[in-house]
């Protein structure tokens, strides 16, 4: 029975209310009104509103990264239903949320045209219209199928390998102990499956040390983010997405899988899919489309992954109980450190994914909620919406309530398991990690079962420990992340474990 190599430490661093009237009445107001829709006498003025007429406070946190800690507030002080801007809602009531992800499937709202590479080409994830939402869902099924899924496992794990090689020669360098930068090397490995399995071959940051590729990633996320409130800011810094070296590098592989044979072009993986697709119906998918698509799987798959894995490790190391309870169940089923690991042999380890639940819950990785917008007039908690309202699905909120979940800002796993003080968990009312509707996230299962694995592998093979005292601040910009991008594994001991 292989021993374990280590020990590897983790270490992180770092308004009033309005007067409501009848419905009757808003939508006299709305007849009357529609015409001039202007900050002082929008319809949606008799909403609860934050800072009376003054968007500034908002605009300014989503500037900073902050405006999921804002919007909280907002509605913990002034309700369910909050007017933000002059046509932008915030909504936390769950009825409601619910009803505009999925009961309404209320349309994407204009803001996540500003997340697209290129402003006139639309990728799966902001393509609005409907129509061309489900005809681009049914084309990219396939490659999110269970099926196709699991014939992708072995290129996961082989890039999981690679980290377990990099993490051992360290470990044995420092004699038995090792310092890494966690945060970075779950990016590098998380951007290496995305790599393997969408362009047919991993990008090897794990293994060649820190790379560009993922700062642009992160500037890109970021930009993203500022734009949407200060969109003059494109035209001196660019689009946020149109970068033009990540394009160099998506046009030279897509270019040289283009210029191979049926038989050269080796497995099959989503690029694959994509440009079958596009040389047998141009007309469905043309070549933009096939670099927007490829995009969008690069860098959302990858950060969104490796802050959902970064985080379930502070979670499980500030909560010894639960890791070590997570830690037996592993290693029951994998006794040695070297144990083959697979989505097969993961069936049944219930408190894993306790785990995942719980720190998807406490870490959403799209804090700032899911935002659409209104083609109708709507009525939402009693309360007329007029067409062209924008909302914000405030899913954070629900995520940190005390009355969906008891102790909700505790990392309680158990509560997935059972009820956790008189109370199930409200997985299809209070618990959006994914979005909800039409519009779950396609690779919802490609990130299940990436997060399963990395897990098991690590905690199958180190023991792990954390260095306290260290900033967790946390800041969004389109992804859920830590202020100081550090997440950091340390000091050890040479105490092994079998």
């Amino acid at each position: 029975m292989a021993q374990r190599p280590s020990r590897v430490t983790i270490v992180t661093s770092t308004g009033t209310r309005k007067n409501m009237v009848s419905l009757e009445d808003q939508r006299q107001r709305t007849r009357t009104q529609r015409s001039h829709r202007n900050v002082t006498e929008h319809p949606s003025t008799d909403f609860a509103a934050s800072h009376g007429l003054t968007t500034l406070p908002w605009l300014g946190t989503v500037a900073k990264g902050k405006s999921f800690e804002l919007g909280i507030q907002y509605n913990r002080h002034y309700g369910g239903i909050v007017r933000i801007a002059p046509d932008l809602v915030l909504v936390s009531d769950a009825k409601a949320v619910h009803e505009i992800l999925v009961e309404k499937d209320l349309r994407k709202s204009i803001i996540y045209e500003k997340f697209r590479q290129d402003p006139k080409v639309a990728s799966i994830l902001t393509i609005r219209d409907r129509p061309v939402f489900r005809a681009r869902r049914r084309l990219l099924a396939n490659g999110f199928s269970t099926q196709y899924l699991k014939g992708l496992e072995p290129q996961m794990l082989g890039c999981i390998q690679v980290l377990e090689d990099v993490l051992d020669e360290r470990c044995a360098e420092g004699g038995g102990e090792t310092v890494v930068n966690a945060w970075n090397l779950l990016g590098s490995l998380t951007t290496d499956i995305m790599s393997e399995t969408s362009f047919g071959g991993s990008f090897e940051l794990v293994k060649n040390g820190e790379h560009p590729l993922r700062e642009r990633f992160t500037k890109a996320l970021k930009r993203s983010s500022i734009y949407q409130v200060l969109p003059f800011m494109k035209w001196i810094f660019g689009h946020a997405f149109q970068d033009p070296e990540l394009k160099r590098i998506i046009d030279e592989i897509i270019t040289r899988r283009k210029q191979l044979s049926d038989e050269k072009r080796g497995k099959p993986d989503l690029l694959a899919l994509l440009l079958d697709t596009h040389e047998q119906h141009p007309e469905v998918l043309n070549y933009k489309e096939v670099i927007a698509e490829m995009f969008v799987f690069l860098i959302a798959g990858s950060e969104t992954s490796a802050a959902t894995m970064t985080f379930a490790l502070m979670f499980l190391l500030e909560n010894p109980d639960a890791c070590q309870k997570l830690v037996e169940e592993i290693r029951q089923r994998f006794p040695a450190a070297d144990s083959p690991v697979s989505e097969d042999r993961m069936k049944d380890l219930p408190f894993l994914d306790a785990v995942l639940k719980e720190t998807l819950r406490l870490r959403p990785v799209s804090a700032a909620g899911f935002f659409r917008q209104t083609d109708e007039d709507i009525v939402l908690c009693g309360k007329l919406l007029p067409a062209g309202t924008r909302m914000t699905a405030n899913t954070t909120f629900l995520h940190w309530s005390d009355e969906q979940w008891p102790d909700a800002d505790r990392f309680v796993p158990e509560r997935w398991l059972s009820e956790y003080k008189g109370k199930a968990a409200s997985e299809k009312t209070a618990w959006y990690p994914f979005s909800a509707g039409t519009r779950t996230c396609i690779g919802k299962q490609f990130a299940w079962n990436e997060l399963r694995l990395v897990l098991v592998s690590l905690l199958r093979r180190y023991d792990l420990s954390v260095i306290p005292d260290q900033s967790q601040e946390l800041v969004n910009f389109t992804v859920l992340q830590l202020k100081s991008a550090r997440y950091m594994a340390g000091r050890g001991t040479d105490r092994h474990a079998v």
